[in-house]
């Protein structure tokens, strides 16, 4: 099923799974009258999921999803003795939440063998649906979650004006958006959630945005530009923190009335937990702040 679903026709899946075309067709009539519903129909566009294949579909995924989980864990616990943790992650938790939780956990569990995958949050919550991770660093928010899965949330991120190191705004204290006018800005892509934030500062401030000839959502061009110019940018304050710590950029002393959004945890409600996962969660959940009324 998920053959023919990528490959919207009867002879490609047959093909990519090693079956000849009629017994394709043999095996989808027959899951057909298992189910007792019509899963797949032929357009002009190809070979598409009727409502009822769409559900088969995800299952098939998921089911597809827990079966390689099953591999790795045997494999890891039989070959090398250890237990699998499969984290994902998205840049606001990369150098942050993710190495604290990696950290921790390996320290309390030595036989612990961690999987990191840094995407977008599409891709990754689309990788937690169908158990292919066990949980999702990050920004919550941008799309609903995947069903049976649940967000915790760990903190609120604002954001901060930065600098390369050693940039003479870096020492004047007392300033304001005001006192920035004129200066250049590598400024995040229109529509993103950190230029969204930003804009509304501005607003807020009674300034229009400042223009900008470099737009970008990478966190390492943006360190590369400001490392080579007086530019100043934009970032959420624990990942310039990290940064800020290793000699890479300076924090201005800036108030700016921004926030980022919430970090947290997205991970999935059922199913049974390997002590790995559990000992993640557990270990989230004292991290994370307490909510203010």
């Amino acid at each position: 099923m998920i053959a023919l679903d990528e490959e919207r026709n009867l002879g490609r899946a047959a093909s990519r799974l090693h079956m000849s075309q009629p017994a394709a067709s043999k095996a989808l009539t027959q899951l057909e009258e298992q189910v007792g519903y019509v899963l797949f129909e032929r357009t002009s566009q190809g070979t598409r999921p009727t409502a009822a294949g769409t559900v088969m579909i995800l299952h098939a995924r998921h089911t597809l999803g827990s079966a390689v989980r099953v591999a790795e864990e045997l494999q890891a616990a039989q070959e090398r003795g250890t237990t699998l943790l499969r984290l994902g992650t998205l840049p606001s938790a990369a150098v942050t939440v993710a190495p604290s939780l990696i950290a921790a956990l390996c320290q309390r569990m030595p036989a612990l063998e961690v999987t990191l995958v840094e995407g977008v949050l599409d891709n990754l919550l689309d990788r937690l649906s169908v158990d292919e991770l066990d949980i999702v660093l990050g920004r919550l928010g941008g799309r609903p979650l995947p069903a049976e899965c649940e967000a915790m949330h760990l903190h609120d991120e604002p954001i901060c004006i930065v600098s390369a190191p050693g940039h003479a705004l870096a020492s004047l204290r007392g300033q304001q958006l005001r006192d920035l006018r004129g200066r250049s800005w590598i400024l995040p892509l229109p529509g993103t959630m950190l230029r969204e934030r930003l804009e509304r500062a501005f607003e807020q401030a009674g300034l229009p945005v400042p223009p900008a000839r470099i737009h970008t959502n990478s966190l390492l061009a943006t360190l590369a530009h400001i490392g080579q110019s007086d530019s100043l940018a934009v970032m959420p304050t624990a990942i310039a923190g990290f940064y800020r710590d290793r000699g890479s950029l300076d924090v201005l002393p800036v108030r700016i009335d921004a926030n980022f959004g919430a970090i947290g945890a997205i991970y999935r409600q059922q199913g049974a937990r390997m002590p790995a996962v559990q000992a993640a969660l557990d270990w989230l959940g004292q991290a994370r702040e307490p909510e203010v009324r």
